[in-house]
């Protein structure tokens, strides 16, 4: 993979993943659907307070997560091993369907309240995010991971001070286009959920579909 394309390919993956982390956070009562052990925490927290929330929700989305993560890679290991590329490209396009499917269900049916419809959404969501860790842990080559940034932000900052031997400087700056893209996404997400519902989420669709055609 070029430098540009694997450039594409991570900033639309980490653009999509703060986009859906926060559309369900701020659409669905402080759920997160990337970053899904944040969601003991904030479980934890609403149990601490008694707060009247979706609790189910929360746990559920851990063992989505799992099977997610669990299929992808089966599937990966079935069909070649190491994961060729179309693999990778199949799995990212299954992720787009899932999201996109999200998005049709924002905009059909009313799903700003607790209910089937949000919960579906949230389980969607969930799911292309297992895919989309699953496709990072198989495919090296993609680079560094995209839906949690705390390490990439460790990372970067690090390098500033201390650059590593043999230092690459072109890495580095794509690590914080990987950042960067992230907290646009979650900007992205939160405001649009937040204003124009859970339809927004047909954004986040051709963001990963740009990303997807540099796969190769």
């Amino acid at each position: 993979m070029s430098p540009r394309d694997a450039s594409i390919l991570g900033a639309s993956l980490a653009f999509t993943a703060g986009f859906a982390d926060a559309s369900t956070f701020v659409g669905a009562d402080g759920v997160f659907c990337a970053h899904v052990t944040g969601n003991i925490v904030v479980l934890a927290a609403d149990l601490a307070r008694g707060a009247p929330a979706d609790e189910w929700m929360k746990v559920a989305t851990f063992p989505i997560f799992v099977v997610a993560v669990l299929a992808s890679t089966w599937a990966s290991r079935r069909t070649q091993a190491p994961p060729a590329p179309g693999t990778a490209r199949r799995l990212l396009m299954l992720k787009a369907l899932l999201i996109a499917t999200a998005a049709v269900i924002g905009f059909t049916l009313p799903s700003a309240a607790p209910g089937l419809a949000r919960a579906s959404i949230v389980a969607l969501l969930v799911t292309a995010m297992g895919i989309q860790n699953a496709v990072h842990a198989l495919n090296p080559s993609f680079g560094p991971m995209t839906t949690v940034m705390t390490g990439n932000v460790t990372r970067w900052f690090s390098e500033l001070v201390k650059p590593p031997v043999p230092y690459d400087p072109a890495k580095h700056r794509q690590l914080g286009l990987l950042i960067g893209a992230f907290a646009l996404g979650c900007a992205g997400g939160a405001w649009g959920v937040a204003h124009l519902g859970f339809g927004v989420l047909a954004l986040p669709v051709a963001v990963v579909l740009l990303g997807r055609s540099t796969v190769r």
